[in-house]
């Protein structure tokens, strides 16, 4: 028997980390289980930080608090954090201080020099996640509806 208890999914309101919370609102109906969603305001070495930074984490908060009233309106129980820095390194963090069974999130599939350069936020989960991790894809076979 599978016990699924906390799902992490982070978001970054595209439509592919919205479609990652449709798999893991889904987990959460199956197993009992909690969501907790986790944004991420990446840090920007050319920005200054002084205001811009405080300006960009409230305006997260305030989509991913809207964001959560909508799901909690769809019958799913979440709780949320935000986090400033890199995002694979605050994903991780969460989902290790939140003791998570499984990390639900979508990998916007970069290729070439992009890949290269920036790297791959799911990957870099898949490899150093503290638990099993679904990676959601744009183009790939459905089995939710």
């Amino acid at each position: 028997m599978i016990t699924i208890k906390k799902i992490i999914c982070p978001v970054d309101f595209s439509g592919l980390s919205r479609k990652a919370m449709q798999y893991a609102n889904e987990f959460a109906r199956l197993s009992d289980a909690k969501v907790f969603l986790v944004g991420v305001v990446e840090n920007d070495p050319t920005m200054n930080y002084s205001h811009g930074l405080e300006k960009e984490s409230s305006d997260e908060e305030q989509k991913l608090a809207s964001l959560i009233e909508e799901e909690q309106m769809a019958g799913v129980v979440a709780d949320f954090a935000i986090y400033e820095g890199f995002p694979e390194e605050c994903i991780l963090d969460y989902a290790k201080r939140q003791e998570a069974d499984i990390i639900i999130m979508g990998s916007h599939g970069r290729k070439g020099l992009k890949r290269m350069i920036l790297g791959s936020v799911a990957e870099h989960i898949v490899r150093r996640a503290p638990c099993p991790v679904l990676v959601v894809k744009e183009n790939e076979h459905e089995f939710i509806d």
